[in-house]
């Protein structure tokens, strides 16, 4: 196998962002909670609103906490 077939399959296998739907951000944003810095961006990109994190299972001051950026409709 030749140098560039090799990284492209190393590529791949260590490629550390896998795919997310969005049932699964919400799970992963509700475990992570208490780390702000690492969940906002998840938040802004799926867009999520107070009502999904709440019905997911987010303490109500936690949800509060994030204030404009999330969505509230």
């Amino acid at each position: 196998m030749g140098k560039s077939k090799r990284r492209i399959l190393n590529h791949g296998i260590n490629d550390k962002f896998s795919y997310m739907t969005r049932e699964s951000a919400l799970e992963s944003v509700i475990q992570n909670i208490e780390d702000k810095n690492k969940v906002i961006d998840t938040i802004t990109l799926f867009g999520f609103t107070a009502e999904e994190m709440l019905e997911a299972g987010a303490a109500y001051e936690d949800v509060m906490a994030f204030g404009g950026i999330i969505n509230n409709f």
